[in-house]
């Protein structure tokens, strides 16, 4: 080997050789993960209540779910899940779909096709009488359509063809009474463009169990989805030929793609990182001199293979002793410890260490190291020690500082986690994710990170976390460590929060909102309106922030502004807001009522799959209220609203079906609805049960049940439910006749708006005698009643007003003065005129209810 003692010839004859090295061995083009967001639903149905329990897929899904966090995924799981668990579950998803690159569903449990369509079973169906498909399952085109509207690229995977175990044959199916498809499996999907549906076996078929904790199919998927840069449609290949070795042939996959590009679930990161010229100093004459070479890692942690292409031509290169020859293969870490003995070679002389670094992905990149022998590289080494001793103090400085609460706010995009620079000291560490949070996507700038992904020191203070919907109050942690050098992890803990605009102003079943909501009266517009006004500065680009105001600034009663905010909410994306335009015109607030108007703006909300508008469309589109009648398809839109678990939905479905609107009475069908809505707690649906009991019409007279039932809807805030058991109360039906309680039950019937109740009680106050206290309350409910008073409440010519006017003036002056009481002067003078004392006492009535704020959501 020749002596160089100038350092530009040094250079370029080492800048010659790493070119000739660096040509050596095959190049392989990266696949770049793609930043946008992959999300999952992942359900495994085992332990069934009356259905034959299945063994493996509660074990499946949580070897699925693993799997897809690996590949990038922000998973939504469940296990076991009854149905209104299962409703959960699939709004908890579809809220974190929006503008998603990749959705996939994964399910695994009992399924059954009915009429064409595939129905996910949950674990508390019983599927024993015609009624029960549409109460009990979910049907997975809900699922998928809105999944096609909110990603680019939909995968679903099937492991639901078992065998029909079933009691009923035949179901309804919006107008038709359906016979169950073939006993065996499930119905064929088309797949739209971008979609790839896969089934477990052929559609059908029956799916088998296998001896093991998991399905043959979802032991394949899970081996086979982990395996690194392998293309989907090869995936499956490789599945479909291994399920048919392990079931001998008795069971074979199937899928049908409309995929137009590539999907990898776990594509390729860039080629390993290495030095490609590294340049080192040996003292001249040491035996073994541990080589100070900077180690290669690639972006995801993979094990790493280094070859050695090339050995120095002068002395000896060992690796744990024993001296390594050409060709020799060894882990990354290995390179870091190897030995180089200058015994015998001359001063001045260097030597070349070429290596190529390959990765599980088929990818190289090959280095070079320049090893000179030198008198004075003691002093260097020493040096390069000295350094490192520095670099390791300020990394270990730098990690003790990041133990840290970050809080992060869920629903509105990746929020950064803040954290300080790597000291310049310690810019070339390079650090490893040991922990990371199984909700919810990490991110480095725009690439996701993984749990034992490499991060430079440049990436950490762009880390960002997006919280996974519904994970509020789960602390997640993030632990670091320093990838090559033996110093204590730094863990950051991510603590996901609503924004108080959320907890304040999100809307029930909004499918682009990020919590369980809350009803219009339970808005509190003090709170509502800065949280949500702060809100929109802060996170402008979210249109839900938008919505939630104007939901405000209704409960404000400010509808002029809010019909303005809700139009730009509706305008900007968000769905929910089409609704709530739409129930504007219905009900005439701030713009004249116009039924076709809000027919209109309702059907492009229920294109979206939102289940108001879908209810609300369907109620029109069923009575022809605004659009022209289509009892079909306002059927199935209702329907679609009850699978989203609209209880409003249930309850107008429960209705038709006991009278017979449009179609055949079915109390028992109808009475499926309103036990689907009770399930739910939902305070329409006790009511309605409880008439169905209290006057035996659909089931037999059950007046204990009526009454359970009528306090249940009536502690809930129901404003009938009140008046309901007030009569119960007062005439002792079913119950011990009770003044005191009729009263007290009316009373809350009439302050909820609910005509029945107030004039009910003004009849009692006016049959309790003719003492002045008496005539006095019976004008006041008199009044009320009359002010109240709304088209459909059953009694258009008004009983009350008529009744108002036989009281004496003396009853009603002094009714006249407990309203006046209630309100301030200007309150009073903003009254219209008036010379008539009744008309009088029915504004005032009016203007005092209002004041008490009552719950305008009811009605």
């Amino acid at each position: 080997m020749p002596k160089f003692h100038h350092v530009k010839r040094l250079c370029a004859y080492l800048l010659i050789v790493a070119a000739m090295l660096l040509s050596i061995g095959t190049a392989f083009a990266a696949v770049t993960e793609e930043s946008g967001r992959r999300v999952a639903l992942v359900i495994g149905n085992s332990v069934y209540k009356t259905l034959p329990s299945l063994p493996n897929p509660a074990n499946d899904v949580e070897e699925v779910a693993s799997t897809l966090r690996a590949a990038g995924f922000d998973v939504t799981i469940g296990v076991n899940v009854d149905r209104i668990g299962l409703e959960d579950t699939v709004r908890r998803f579809l809220r974190s779909t929006s503008n998603a690159e990749a959705g996939l569903i994964y399910y695994s449990g009992h399924g059954i096709q009915v009429g064409g369509q595939n129905f996910i079973v949950p674990v508390d169906a019983t599927l024993e009488t015609p009624y029960d498909v549409e109460t009990q399952t979910m049907p997975l085109d809900l699922i998928l359509n809105h999944l096609k509207q909110n990603s680019r690229v939909q995968l679903i995977f099937l492991d639901a063809c078992r065998n029909n175990p079933f009691n009923a044959q035949k179901f309804w199916m919006a107008e038709k009474l359906e016979p169950v498809g073939a006993t065996r499996g499930l119905a064929r999907i088309d797949s739209d463009l971008g979609s790839l549906i896969a089934f477990s076996t052929e559609p059908g078929q029956v799916a088998l169990d296998g001896s093991g904790a998991l399905s043959p199919y979802s032991e394949s998927f899970i081996k086979r989805a982990s395996e690194p840069n392998k293309e989907i449609r090869q995936v499956l290949t490789d599945v479909r030929r291994d399920v048919i070795a392990m079931t001998g042939g008795k069971q074979v996959p199937w899928e049908n793609s409309s995929l137009t590009d590539s999907f990898y679930f776990i594509p390729a990161p860039p080629p390993p990182s290495v030095e490609p010229m590294q340049q080192v100093s040996v003292p001249e004459g040491a035996a073994a001199t541990k080589l100070p070479i900077a180690p290669p890692h690639d972006e995801t942690g993979s094990a790493l293979l280094v070859t050695l292409n090339q050995l120095p031509k002068t002395g000896k290169l060992s690796f744990d002793g024993k001296e390594v020859d050409q060709g020799a293969k060894m882990p990354a870490a290995a390179l870091t410890a190897l030995t180089y003995d200058s015994s015998g070679v001359a001063a001045g002389t260097v030597s070349l260490i070429g290596f190529t670094v390959s990765d599980p992905y088929g990818q190289a990149t090959q280095g070079v190291v320049a090893i000179t022998v030198s008198a004075d590289a003691g002093a260097k080494l020493a040096q390069l020690e000295q350094e490192k001793q520095v670099r390791l103090a300020d990394a270990d400085a730098y990690l003790k500082t990041l133990p840290r609460d970050v809080d992060t706010t869920i629903g509105v995009g990746p929020v950064e986690a803040g954290l300080p620079e790597v000291p310049a000291s310690a810019a070339e560490m390079t650090f490893k994710v040991a922990a990371l949070p199984d909700k919810g996507t990490l991110r480095a700038g725009d690439r996701v990170i993984g749990l034992g992904h490499m991060l430079e020191a440049a990436d950490i203070p762009t880390l960002s976390y997006e919280p996974q919907i519904g994970s509020e109050n789960q602390p997640f942690a993030l632990t670091l460590q320093a990838a090559n050098d033996n110093l204590p992890p730094a863990t950051v803990t991510f603590k996901p929060a609503l924004d108080a605009c959320d907890t304040s102003a999100a809307a029930p079943l909004d499918l682009q909102g990020v919590t369980s909501g809350k009803l219009p009266n339970e808005i509190d517009p003090d709170d509502a309106l800065p949280a949500c006004t702060e809100a929109i500065k802060t996170y402008p680009e979210v249109e839900r922030f938008v919505y939630q105001l104007g939901r405000a600034q209704l409960a404000n009663r400010d509808t002029k502004t809010a019909f303005a905010t809700i139009k730009k909410a509706m305008d900007a994306g968000h769905v929910r807001a089409i609704y709530e335009l739409s129930s504007l015109y219905e009900f005439g607030a701030s713009v004249p009522r116009d039924a076709a108007k809000a027919s209109e703006i309702a059907k492009g909300g229920a294109a979206k799959g939102d289940p108001f508008a879908l209810h609300s469309y369907g109620k029109a589109l069923y009575y022809g209220r605004g659009t022209k009648a289509d009892q079909q398809l306002g059927l199935r839109l209702m329907l679609q609203a009850a699978d989203l678990g609209h209880t409003y939905a249930m309850n107008e479905l429960g209705y038709i079906f006991l009278n017979g609107v449009n179609v055949p009475a079915d109390p028992e069908r109808a009475i499926h609805f309103y036990e689907a809505g009770v399930q739910r707690n939902d305070i329409y649906s006790l009511n309605n049960l409880a008439l169905v009991y209290r006057f035996g019409k659909g089931a037999p007279e059950d007046l204990p049940k009526a009454l359970e039932l009528f306090t249940r809807a009536a502690e809930g805030g129901q404003p009938y439910a009140p008046t309901n058991l007030g009569r119960m109360y007062r005439d002792g039906v079913g119950v011990a006749a009770d003044k005191a309680e009729a009263v007290k039950w009316l009373e809350m019937g009439a302050e909820r708006g609910d005509y029945w109740g107030a004039l009910d009680r003004a009849i009692l106050a006016k049959e309790a005698g003719t003492d002045a206290d008496s005539l006095a309350i019976a004008a006041r409910y008199f009044a009320l009643a009359t002010a109240i008073n709304m088209p459909g409440s059953g009694d258009p010519k008004n009983q009350a007003k008529a009744a108002l006017k036989t009281l004496p003036n003396a009853a009603k002056k002094t009714a006249e003065k407990t309203f006046v009481a209630e309100l301030t002067a200007q309150e009073q003078k903003a009254l219209p005129k008036t010379k008539s004392l009744d008309d009088r006492l029915v504004q005032l009535a009016k203007a005092t209810w209002v004041k008490r704020n009552p719950r305008y959501d009811l009605f």
